[in-house]
């Protein structure tokens, strides 16, 4: 969390031929996340969430800072409709990305604090600089870490979701993937090899398929076991509803015969 008037935000939008949408948030060198910010943001993203096109989704940030959280200066002098309105920009920012029915990356660099945190969090898999740098600070401003800071206990356990958020300290890549925040690391100059390498994973996967699962996790998050395995049941069933079991399969065993 720092103050800057340095730009306007933008969100950077390029949607190459294999279906992947790289998308940079930009709003200046500490990149922070404004009510403006976010705004613009949420808006592009659910441009985005109708394409039939897009398989994966890579999100960026600045070198400097992935996002850099709430400006400090609006937080010291915000009235209690400015926060209001805020936090629930910054929540239906969170939502949107989590509300993408393609695969999500977050690629870390520097900074990631606060509001930018929870940013990088909620997309399916986050990939970090090793030193880039995670931490929730709120409470060192007088104010509670919230909305999908409610997500970490799950991501990382209790104990650990207490301890950054009663301490509000920093913790490096390394620790934050050891914890189960972020999925890898890699040496700042070889970042964008480990992005590839994710990249090529997901792009291996059945473009539906990999859109029913992730509508699946989404609403096994909210069900009891029972619950969540009869509807696993029935995603199953109507995947044969297209080809893609049928060409995958055959394709898999090509390649297994050949091998």
């Amino acid at each position: 969390m720092e103050t800057s008037t340095e730009s306007r935000p933008c969100c950077h939008v390029d949607v190459d031929a294999e279906g992947v949408a790289s998308v940079q948030f930009d709003n200046g060198r500490l990149n922070l996340l404004t009510a403006e910010a976010a705004a613009i943001y949420t808006e592009t993203l659910h441009e985005l969430q109708w394409r039939d096109d897009i398989r994966l989704m890579i999100l960026r940030g600045r070198p400097t800072a992935f996002v850099g959280g709430a400006d400090i200066k609006f937080l010291k002098d915000a009235k209690h409709r400015d926060i209001d309105a805020y936090i629930k920009g910054v929540f239906a920012l969170c939502e949107q990305l989590r509300a993408l029915p393609f695969p999500t990356m977050s690629v870390v660099s520097g900074y990631c604090l606060g509001a930018g945190m929870e940013v990088a969090t909620v997309c399916d898999l986050k990939i970090a600089a090793k030193d880039a740098r995670f931490g929730m600070p709120e409470v060192k401003l007088g104010v509670p870490s919230v909305i999908h800071g409610a997500l970490l206990p799950g991501l990382i356990g209790w104990g650990r979701t207490r301890d950054l958020l009663l301490s509000g300290r920093m913790i490096d890549a390394d620790t934050a993937c050891n914890w189960g925040l972020i999925t890898a690391t890699a040496p700042a100059e070889s970042l964008e090899d480990e992005v590839s390498t994710w990249r090529h994973e997901l792009l291996s996967g059945a473009p539906q398929a990999l859109r029913n699962q992730k509508a699946l996790i989404r609403s096994w998050e909210r069900m009891p076991t029972q619950d969540a395995i009869a509807v696993g049941v029935e995603a199953l069933v109507r995947a044969y509803d297209t080809s893609e079991p049928k060409d995958y399969i055959e394709a898999f065993l090509r390649a297994r015969k050949r091998g």
